[in-house]
């Protein structure tokens, strides 16, 4: 402090361009002229250092409260933001060095599959479906499946038509079988095509997996001279046994009135690449008569392609009750295979922009082998097109750094928050003491990705960000169970290359993810104890995403003001430049310490300059378009001018279209439609060249 009193005695009147004079009078109003002095460009160290020299009286023995208080706050805060973020990066670097290669190691002396047929006699695993159930045994068959239920082991079939045309080699018990579930929508054959390959030529038995596509209603990209299913019909391989037109089937749809009522087709054959032949499943949503003269017949959203296999699997696992597309489906994959889906335990699941690595399958597989616990996981997801335009050279380092610096962290706790849909692994069911329990498939998951969104809360969760709701569902129902990142495995995806599309793809997953952050942060049973918790983590990255941009633009401020001032005179500033130090650049250490990608450190540095980008036009827009729910600039199909209301809904998928008759969709047991099935078939007994005629959809 200094005592000016002599000054202003010996200088009474304002002394005329002079600064320090006038900030002295300023101050004597507020008995405080610090703030004044230290901001003031005129004011040069040497002019401060004179006003010391003489006029020095001592320093304050104790801060105002409110100093205290305010660099108190600074400090815990500081303090806890800096901890997390060197845990996150101790813990990241854990994963990799030591966690990693045991997760994908090879098992040795793997025991049996208890799923397989040809070993699963062995266990006593109640199967869903007998298939040589005896005719009477069908007919005397009541709603109570565990009458007649026998070994799986004992599952073969009765109304193949033809052997299958796959090599089946000697069972490995590690080799558990797998769904490659690829949802399309307005793809064009080149992504297709390079998808359905990658997936085919996987490092992985043949024999144990199988190609599940859904396309997402007749629609036609903006770039395909046909529409998405017939080019996805033209690159496979039909099987003569049930024609190349198949019966369009009924299912139950995510809508709202009579789009409830949905019809898909079910292609059934091969998928052919270099030799190889991979079973394939085609299920083509076409919609119902009604809907004829529409531009996207059929066309119900991701989440309902996702649901089909889900309620397929959930109804096999559980026997309920299926739908006429159920059963479809069912026969076929039975005739392609030689199994009953029942055997099936893991679903892989792509997008079909997306190139998955050989090996990488072989590594999601054993690491769900080796790891009972492990209910979901996925992979590295990498750019194809990194050098298209400054628009994805800035995202190369933003998708590393949330791959092994965020989902490895997690994935030391187990709980990783988001499993991308575009590359992720989930268990369909497990077997816990001696019984079948559903794990994607339980009913509680089902309940909730069937719901349909009538909040903004909701809309947000299930219309932008399917893929990660579908994460917190599993969180949330299974918070003892284990979701993991599994950097050996990887894919390659297109990302946007244009900053319209990447707006609108990261304001949809900017706003599903403080959303889904808002479901976990209540989910008491995550991992962990109070600030040493999944929770407290998960609540912290809801408050940093909600005040990313203040933060970044305090922090700019913070530099130009050390740049102008040559550096700071208090600690609460440093310690805020000091944060951001530790944020920008203890990710480039975590590059150099993981040793496998040295060169991204370039890309860091690109990733730095587009920081604005990232924390504050991103965030601001997504903030700013909360009640937007459409796609957007990310998919463009002939045809497609949806109606969209002041909050950005498309009434096409929100307005109802009349009332719902639940009676035009009939639900029946497995053996009611392998009755009637066996009766069509001893129709066509003497004549096994006529295709397999599927049972009508009369209400039994």
């Amino acid at each position: 402090g200094t005592r000016l009193a002599p000054y202003f005695e010996a200088n009474p009147e304002p002394i005329a361009g002079d600064v320090m004079d006038t900030l002295l009078r300023q101050a004597q109003a507020t008995n405080d002229g610090t703030h004044l002095i230290w901001t003031n460009k005129n004011v040069s160290k040497d002019m401060i250092n004179c006003l010391v020299q003489k006029y020095y009286a001592g320093v304050l023995s104790q801060l105002p409260m409110s100093c205290i208080l305010s660099r108190l706050v600074t400090i815990v805060v500081s303090f806890t933001v800096v901890s997390i973020l060197v845990t996150r990066f101790a813990m990241a670097l854990f994963f990799d060095w030591f966690m990693t290669s045991h997760l994908i190691r090879f098992p040795k002396n793997a025991p049996d599959n208890p799923y397989d047929p040809s070993i699963a006699k062995k266990y006593d695993v109640k199967p869903v479906l007998n298939l040589r159930m005896s005719d009477e045994s069908l007919m005397n068959a009541n709603n109570d499946h565990a009458s007649y239920m026998k070994p799986i082991s004992q599952i073969g079939t009765i109304v193949r038509l033809q052997d299958p045309t796959i090599h089946r080699p000697a069972p490995n018990p590690s080799d558990l079988y797998t769904v490659m579930f690829v949802t399309c929508y307005s793809e064009g054959e080149s992504a297709l095509r390079t998808t359905l390959d990658s997936l085919a030529l996987t490092d992985y038995d043949d024999c144990k997996k199988i190609l599940f596509v859904v396309a997402d209603g007749i629609v036609k990209g903006s770039d395909n001279q046909i529409s998405t299913p017939d080019i996805l019909i033209s690159m496979m391989h039909h099987d003569e046994a049930f024609g190349n037109s198949p019966e369009a089937f009924s299912y139950v749809s995510i809508a709202t009135g009579t789009k409830q009522h949905n019809m898909a087709r079910v292609y059934c054959g091969s998928y052919s690449v270099h030799g190889r032949h991979i079973p394939m499943v085609l299920i083509i949503k076409c919609g119902t008569e009604y809907e004829a003269g529409q531009s996207k017949p059929g066309n119900r959203g991701k989440r309902d392609s996702q649901m089909i296999l889900m309620n397929f699997f959930s109804r096999i696992v559980l026997y309920d009750r299926m739908t006429p597309l159920d059963y479809d489906i069912f026969r076929k994959i039975h005739y392609l295979t030689g199994v009953t889906p029942d055997v099936y335990e893991l679903v892989l699941m792509v997008d079909a922009d997306t190139r998955v690595a050989p090996d990488s399958l072989r590594f999601m597989v054993n690491t769900m082998h080796n790891e009972p616990r492990i209910m979901g996981l996925c992979g590295e997801t990498r750019i194809a097109n990194k050098k298209d335009s400054w628009v994805t050279m800035i995202q190369v380092f933003e998708y590393f750094i949330s791959h092994h610096l965020g989902k490895a962290f997690e994935s030391v706790f187990g709980g990783v928050t988001c499993l991308p849909g575009c590359f992720c692994m989930y268990r369909l069911k497990t077997v816990k003491d001696g019984s079948v329990l559903p794990v994607l498939v339980n009913p509680d998951i089902m309940n909730n990705t069937h719901e349909r969104s009538i909040t903004l809360h909701q809309k947000n969760l299930m219309l932008l960000g399917e893929d990660r709701f579908l994460s917190t569902l599993m969180l949330r129902t299974f918070p003892k169970r284990l979701m993991m990142f599994v950097p050996a495995a990887y894919c390659k995806t297109t990302v946007p290359d244009k900053f319209s599309v990447l707006l609108s793809q990261r304001r949809r997953w900017i706003n599903s993810t403080v959303h889904n952050l808002m479901e976990l942060v209540f989910v008491n049973n995550l991992c962990g104890t109070f600030c040493f918790s999944m929770q407290f983590v998960v609540f912290m990255d809801l408050l940093g995403t909600a005040v990313l941009p203040a933060s970044l633009v305090c922090t700019y401020y913070l530099i130009v003001y050390a740049i102008l001032h040559h550096g700071y005179n208090n600690i609460t500033a440093f310690l805020n430049l000091f944060v951001m130090v530790i944020t920008m650049f203890l990710p480039m250490l975590l590059v150099l310490l993981t040793g496998r990608r040295a060169h991204y450190v370039l890309w860091m540095l690109v990733y730095l300059l587009a920081l604005p980008i990232w924390h504050i036009v991103l965030p601001v827009y997504s903030f700013w378009h909360f009640d937007d729910f459409s796609w957007g600039e990310t998919r463009k199909v002939t045809g497609d001018e949806p109606k969209v209301s002041s909050a950005g809904t498309r009434h096409d998928d929100e307005q109802s279209h009349g009332l719902f008759d639940g009676s035009r969709i009939p639900f029946r047991r497995w053996d009611e439609y392998e009755r009637e099935a066996r009766f069509e078939q001893r129709k066509h007994i003497l004549s096994m060249s006529e295709p397999y005629s599927q049972p009508t959809q009369t209400q039994s």
